[in-house]
């Protein structure tokens, strides 16, 4: 939904956004939010017995919690029929227990979260005199990083043995034909070799994980991707032909990391260290495999 005016930032679910006028007349304002908040760390600790402090190993980003409040209030007309068609707008977020994205807007950096409805869910309260109303949206993120809305991309491709170089063999075609113009002269030919490494950059300040799609013009076995930085090995057993698509998301927050053609294929992973971009940092990843192919790589930006 596009605002008609700005307040300090704009947030947007789907067709519903505060911070400013909508397109029915309603002035949703958002003075109160805890979204520039951080997010928490879940720590494992265990008390040494016999000594002191504690033991520990590495501490994770935990699920967000996070809140919206503010007040709606029309800005012409009758503001009671107004006012019932924002309610009912607002309580028809999240319909059965759907995620959907959180996009803030503060004019600089725009960024988005996956949510859902917290326990809380919505809170919505009349004024008196039924001129405006108060409500609150309680929401929980169970990935808790904030994603530019800009996806960034990149591609590696594998090509089949070359068949460039200059060719001794006898006979026709063959040879070395040192004749000018065409079709003599010294014909190295085309290069088959492929740029086979996948170069991604996360300029956030949380780690960010890509997805991937590998095809292929004709057959492409056992595709493998090498992290060579962390010595990390994704390996896909089995072969992509013409027309398929093998898809990869390295995102720990989904439900079936592997597909081929929609296809769970999981199971066929015989390596499965899945990548990872560090904040601040790049991965330049090699794409093996027997036969051509080409992978193409999705990512974003991602803050705490």
């Amino acid at each position: 939904m596009v605002l008609t005016d700005r307040m300090q930032e704009t947030f947007t679910i789907g067709s519903w956004a505060a911070g400013g006028t909508d397109a029915f007349g309603c002035r949703w304002s958002v003075p109160e939010t805890d979204l520039r908040n951080g997010t928490g760390r879940k720590t494992h600790i265990t008390e040494r017995p016999f000594g002191s402090g504690a033991y520990r190993s590495r501490s994770y980003l935990a699920g967000r919690s996070m809140s919206l409040q503010g007040w709606c209030m029309p800005v012409a007309g009758d503001p009671w029929p107004m006012l019932i068609d924002a309610r009912r707008r607002f309580m028809g977020l999240f319909p059965e227990g759907s995620q959907q994205l959180l996009v803030v807007d503060d004019g600089v950096l725009p960024r988005q979260i996956t949510v859902e409805l917290a326990e809380a869910g919505r809170k919505w309260s009349w004024w008196d005199a039924n001129g405006g109303a108060d409500w609150q949206l309680d929401l929980y993120a169970a990935d808790p990083r904030w994603l530019s809305t800009v996806e960034r991309t990149a591609q590696a491709t594998l090509a089949n043995v070359s068949a460039d170089g200059l060719d001794w063999a006898a006979g026709s075609p063959g040879g070395l034909d040192w004749a000018a113009g065409s079709p003599g002269g010294l014909d190295w030919g085309v290069s088959g070799n492929g740029t086979n490494v996948l170069a991604m950059q996360n300029d956030g300040t949380a780690t960010t994980w890509p997805l991937l799609l590998i095809t292929t013009p004709s057959s492409l076995q056992n595709p493998t991707l090498v992290d060579p930085a962390t010595g990390g090995i994704l390996a896909y057993t089995g072969t992509v032909v013409a027309g398929q698509t093998l898809r990869i998301d390295c995102s720990p927050f989904t439900t079936t990391p592997v597909t081929l053609d929609g296809v769970d294929r999981t199971g066929a992973l015989g390596s499965a260290r899945f990548i990872s971009i560090p904040p601040g940092a790049s991965r330049a990843i090699q794409f093996t495999g027997i036969g051509a192919g080409q992978v193409q790589a999705f990512w974003r930006d991602a803050d705490e």
